[in-house]
This record gives C-alpha cells, structure tokens and sequence, in this order.
C-alpha cells in the first residue's frame, strides 16, 4: 500500500489498541497511522456504545473531537447507506445469510462504503466480514498488524 493513502481503521483495531493500552504494538500502529487517518463517523458511534466507564468514555471524546477539529470524520453519504442495503440484500439472496447475519453487517459495510468516499483503506482485524463485503463492493482493505 503507498504510504500516502488515507486509512479508515474499522472498530476492532481501536478496541484492540485500548484493551492493550498505550505501550501495545496495536496503539503504536494507530499513532504512526495518525496523519493519514480518517474516523468513520460509524466507528466513533461503536466506540462510544461500548464505553461503559467515565475514563474510557473520556478518552473516546477526546479522539473524536481530535479527528473532528481536523476536518478527519467520514460519514455515509444517502447513496452510501442506498448502496450498503443493496449489497446486504444481494448477500442474503446469494449467501443465503440468516437475518441475523445481515444485521451484523450493516456497520461495516456503512464503514467500508465511507472510506471509499473519500479513496481511503480499511484496516481491520475482522477480515472474515469485510471480505465477504467485497465480494459485492469495491474497496481498499488491509489487515491491522
């Protein structure tokens, strides 16, 4: 991947780098990646539903405002979230993936179809779905280290 392209990280590597801590190989990778990264605004809402605590709710604002105040947060444009149900539907015809597994896609295709917007790569520790998701959808997709 050329060291210029913009980065979208998917939820799992941001709870993986705050489950580790600061000193951890996963923290480090989202620190060097900082300059070229993007915050799905889909992302930001995953983070902040699974930040039960006062300190890890403070450290998810801080992060959101950070990429915010630099114009850094992605959102799902009409024809993003137009083309995510087109392809989960696709999915469940030909895969003939149960409701349930449809359900559990949506965020990351939300996330995947947002950083294609803007040109960006997905890192992700959960290759399965996001394979799946380009089966149907074109987009640049890298595992977390």
């Amino acid at each position: 991947m050329p060291e210029s392209r913009w980065l979208v990280f998917d939820t799992s590597v941001y709870v993986t780098a705050l489950r580790q801590g600061l000193s951890s190989s996963a923290f480090d990778r989202l620190q060097m990646a900082a300059p070229r990264t993007y915050l799905a605004s889909v992302v930001s809402g995953e983070l902040r539903a699974g930040a039960l605590d006062a300190t890890g709710r403070r450290v998810l604002l801080e992060l959101a405002d950070r990429f915010e105040r630099l114009g850094r947060v992605i959102t799902p444009t009409a024809r993003s979230w137009n083309d995510a149900g087109d392809i989960l539907a696709k999915i469940a015809r030909r895969e003939l993936a149960p409701r349930e597994r449809i359900r559990s896609l949506w965020n990351d295709a939300l996330i995947a179809l947002s950083a294609r917007q803007i040109g960006a790569t997905v890192v992700t520790e959960n290759l399965r779905d996001f394979r799946l998701l380009r089966r149907y959808a074109r987009f640049e997709l890298e595992p977390s280290l």
